[in-house]
Formats: C-alpha cells, structure tokens, sequence
C-alpha cells in the first residue's frame, strides 16, 4: 500500500532551523559553546544530510548526539523512527515515534507520519486516530497527504466506503492532488468500475507526470475496457519511462491480461 509522505526530511530541516556554529574554533570547541538545543538542531541537520545521502550509521551517530544534547528533540526522534523503520527494526521506529508524538501533539506533521508508522503495523484504529490529530493542526501544510494517508490506510482496512471519502476530502483541498486520484482510480477499478477509473486516472495525468504504478494501471484500465490500441501506448510509455521497474518486468513475464 502506497503512503504519501509529503517532503517529511525537508519539513525536519525547516524544524531544526538554520543551524551553525558559533565562532570559537572548529570541531569539539565550538560545538561546546553553544546552547544544548542549538548543538541538538547542528547535529540533527547533520544526520538527515548523512540519512539523505544513504550513510545509515553516520545518521544514526549524529542523532544519538543530538539526543545528548536534547533528549526532547522531536525532529531527531522522527528520523531516527524513519531510518528504524526502514532497516526494519520497528520497535525502536516506534519507540522514536511514539516519543514524538508524545512531545508534539499538535503539530500535524509528526502525527501524520506516526500514523502511516501505525497503520504499516496494522494498527488501524490508533492510525485513524493520529491521522485525525494531525488534521486538527491549523497551521499543517499539507492536510491533503493526512487525508490521502488515511485514505490509503482505510483501504487497507478493508473500509472502502471511509477511504473513499477521505481521499474525496484531499481532493477539496487540492483537486490536482497525484496520491488521492492514484488511489480512486485504482480504487474504482478494483470495483470493477473502469470508467469512473479511467476519469480520476486521466485526472492525475493532467496534473503532473505519472509514475510506474499509475501507467501500469492504465495499462489494466484499458485492457479491462477492451481498449488494445491504448492499453499498448500505456505498455510503450512504461518500457520507455520505467524500463526496471518492477511493473515493467511485471508485464513482461505476463501474457498480458488486466
């Protein structure tokens, strides 16, 4: 199940400020003449450029220090949640993330992303809930990736009908938006309703530049519809744009059928 994380390291850096040393010398002296926050927000910044760039342990090393700086630091306890999560250790994930949320209950961002956490552990109920929470921050950016979220999660649920409404209301706040149209025509056509697919399908391509899985599922739409001559264009589009992706070599060893 695809979850929308909308720009969450970006949004870290914004949080940890435009941190610097102040002057005093380089290395350790410097680091130890500012403020505990200050040196928890230097060493954040730090890790999530090391976490960016793929080097795991030196993320981890400067987010550890920036918790001994700063054990309440939200943006440090968030990714450190996501590089645990993605090495697949999900208690400490969840132990980061728990943490967070329990510093920031009111910033949408942090709830967000503590309930895509608790719905991939298929915890739906509590994942509803900091979903909800998330959207009850006036000042959270982007209320279309928690409905869209939570949409995707409803889906996993098995709860349809609320999935499709939450992705309808990420639609009221932005018509355009990618993650919700994938969703509702993917939705629509595992309903058997190609047509309503289609629609929210050609939607997404209006608005921005589909990826494999929305092609792949064009492909499906079209094939489903009887549509050869399009279902083709979608497989061309696929092998040109995304020739390793998993839903190109999906098609290749297929006969092709939706």
């Amino acid at each position: 199940m695809k979850f929308y994380r909308s720009l969450l390291l970006g949004a870290l850096i914004l949080a940890t400020g435009c941190a610097t040393t102040t002057p005093g010398g380089p290395g350790q002296r410097g680091m130890d003449s500012v403020s505990p926050v200050r040196a928890a927000e230097i060493n954040t910044r730090l890790g999530i450029g090391y976490f960016e760039r793929g080097q795991v342990q030196l993320a981890m090393e400067k987010l550890e220090t920036a918790l001994r700086h700063d054990s309440d630091h939200v943006p440090a306890h968030l990714t450190l949640a996501l590089i645990y999560e993605q090495i697949g250790d999900s208690n400490r994930a969840g132990r980061h993330f728990r943490q967070a949320s329990r510093l920031a209950p009111t910033d949408g961002a942090t709830q967000n992303s503590y309930a895509v956490f608790l719905c991939r552990q298929g915890d739906f109920r509590a994942a509803d809930r900091h979903f909800m929470q998330a959207l009850e921050d006036p000042f959270y950016t982007t209320p279309q990736a928690a409905w869209s979220n939570a949409g995707a999660c409803a889906r996993r649920n098995g709860d349809f009908e609320k999935a499709n409404q939450y992705f309808r209301n990420a639609l009221e706040i932005d018509p355009g938006f990618p993650d919700a149209l994938y969703h509702l025509a993917e939705l629509y056509y595992q309903q058997g309703e190609s047509f309503r697919a289609r629609a929210f399908l050609q939607r997404l391509e209006s608005a921005a530049e589909p990826e494999a899985g929305a092609l792949f599922l064009g492909y499906r739409i079209e094939s489903s519809l009887g549509n050869r001559d399009e279902a083709n264009q979608y497989v061309s589009r696929l092998e040109r744009q995304f020739p390793d992706s998993g839903e190109a070599r999906e098609l290749r060893g297929s006969n092709r059928d939706p």
